[in-house]
């Protein structure tokens, strides 16, 4: 091997630990409880806009924790219950949209994102305070609808 041929093996090798470190999560390190919690929450605080979490909310909810998080109904229950009495001391749960931004990747993002989507027209009603919140969220997360792939 040419001494300019290590050269370019190392710049590549440079610029690939770059690139990962680029990929690297920006906050501290949360457990999965701690995140799923933080999702619950966020959810949790849409689905009350109305001060009513209905039956179709919260089964939204439930089987969105699950799917995400890989959940057991089990524990599903539980994170909706502990999401509810921490936000009912709460002002909201933006610090709680924040762990989700630093902590997802893009597509666990959009996914939470779809959840979101689901919650807001399950009950066949969409008020302004419900397409509020999903704005917020989704620019707390820094989704766009460019990268859901559709316009709302």
């Amino acid at each position: 091997m040419s001494r300019n041929d290590n050269s370019s093996s190392s710049h590549t090798v440079d610029a690939l630990l770059s690139r990962m470190q680029s990929l690297k999560p920006t906050g501290p390190l949360r457990s999965k409880d701690e995140i799923a919690l933080a999702a619950a929450m966020v959810l949790m605080e849409i689905a009350s806009s109305d001060h009513v979490v209905d039956k179709f909310e919260r089964t939204v909810i439930h089987n969105g924790l699950k799917g995400l998080f890989k959940l057991s109904d089990e524990t599903a229950t539980g994170l909706l219950s502990r999401a509810k009495a921490q936000l009912s001391s709460m002002r909201g749960s933006s610090a709680s949209a924040e762990i989700l931004r630093d902590s997802l990747d893009a597509g666990s993002k959009r996914a939470i994102a779809q959840v979101i989507d689901n919650l807001i027209r399950c009950n066949g009603v969409v008020d302004g305070v419900e397409i509020y919140l999903r704005k917020r969220f989704r620019t707390i997360l820094g989704i766009s609808d460019e990268m859901l792939g559709h316009f709302e």
